[in-house]
């Protein structure tokens, strides 16, 4: 009995032994995160992904202790394929903002789907053209004036989710994306489009099965010279709702034949500045300057859309107002502070860590 009880240590610190040891470009894990899933392979991860993990978290400063800690990852024989950092306030993305993604992120050539919702990423850097395996790129809600010039390098992409973005114009190599069946454009600063949009096979009009729009492209300021396909297209006006992200919403195209800026003569009621600390744990605090007697609300919304929390609702004086939010009853998660008058309604998104 000693000698089969031997026999089967032996044989146990053999087979760990054997799969312990990586390639030289790879580096073994003992132990595996439950964020982390691998659908084929063992715990060998690829260096350089690896490194553009790292680098995503000490550019942000985000809390974490291991790369494999970051999101939700899926690995393929030791290559990452599918990488969620959105800012949800679960578990299931990132633990705070994202701000820069780093150049190494190039090094992710094996990466099919990405996503990067409700950060504050501005500028994608010049080596986002190495994910030549993308198929899927989620980055709405952040703060992106553009994208890269040469997007057509994603030549598989199917899915491009660019939607509540201050994108002002598009590439025109955004027309060589063959393979191309999901694009949404929506909640943008867009003004014109590129002439060749319309090569383009995508199905301008239609929803899926899951009445999801192939294309949609409403809350832009598109008002001139605006290509058939798409000024034809059933989903001109037309977005995805902000709080679910999972229905239609009508969103019209902000056009004014008044060649002159009209906030000058008909300026905003509301002036905001941004809720601190936040993500925040457990009060925020914000400011909102009124600049006319009228009535005011100050509510909050949970990520479903219902209301949770009303912080302030009366008529107020012209002036500056500071207000908390006390959040200590709360479960963590993604809120939205709604600050509404008679004339202006403007959002405010906090994340709550508990």
């Amino acid at each position: 009995m000693k000698d089969i009880k031997y026999l089967i240590l032996v044989f146990t610190l053999i087979i760990r032994f054997v799969f312990s040891q990586c390639d030289s470009a790879f580096t073994y894990f003992n132990s595996i995160p439950g964020n982390v899933n691998i659908l084929v392979g063992d715990s060998c991860f690829y260096d350089p992904d690896l490194e553009a993990l790292n680098d995503l978290i000490s550019l942000n400063q985000l809390q974490y202790d291991s790369a494999l800690d970051l999101g939700t990852q899926t690995w393929f024989n030791g290559r990452l394929k599918i990488l969620v950092a959105g800012n949800y306030g679960n578990s299931t993305g990132v633990n705070d903002t994202i701000y820069t993604l780093p150049e190494s992120i190039g090094n992710w050539t094996s990466l099919s789907g990405l996503y990067l919702e409700w950060n504050r990423i501005a500028v994608l850097p010049d080596s986002f053209n190495m994910l030549t395996e993308l198929r899927s790129l989620y980055i709405s809600n952040n703060i992106l004036r553009s994208i890269i010039e040469d997007i057509d390098s994603l030549s598989h992409l199917t899915y491009l989710d660019l939607g509540y973005n201050e994108i002002d114009s598009l590439p025109s190599s955004l027309c060589n994306l063959n393979e191309l069946q999901y694009l949404w454009l929506f909640n943008n600063n867009l003004t014109t489009l590129p002439e060749c949009i319309c090569s383009m096979s995508i199905d301008w009009s239609s929803d899926d099965s899951a009445w999801f729009p192939y294309f949609a492209i409403g809350g832009n300021s598109l008002c001139e010279n605006v290509p058939d396909c798409i000024a034809s297209s059933e989903n001109f006006n037309v977005s995805i709702d902000q709080f679910y992200y999972s229905f239609q919403i009508e969103a019209q195209q902000e056009c004014d034949n008044v060649m002159i800026d009209a906030s000058i003569i008909f300026p905003s009621s509301l002036k905001i500045n941004s809720p601190y600390p936040n993500p925040f744990n457990p009060t925020t605090s914000f400011e909102v300057r009124i600049l006319k007697n009228e009535e005011l609300t100050v509510a909050v919304y949970d990520i479903k859309g219902l209301l949770v929390d009303i912080i302030f609702d009366s008529h107020a004086s012209e002036g500056l107002y500071k207000f908390n939010w006390n959040a200590s009853e709360f479960s963590s998660g993604i809120y939205f502070i709604e600050i509404k008058t008679l004339t202006d309604r403007l959002f405010k998104k906090v994340v709550l860590t508990k």
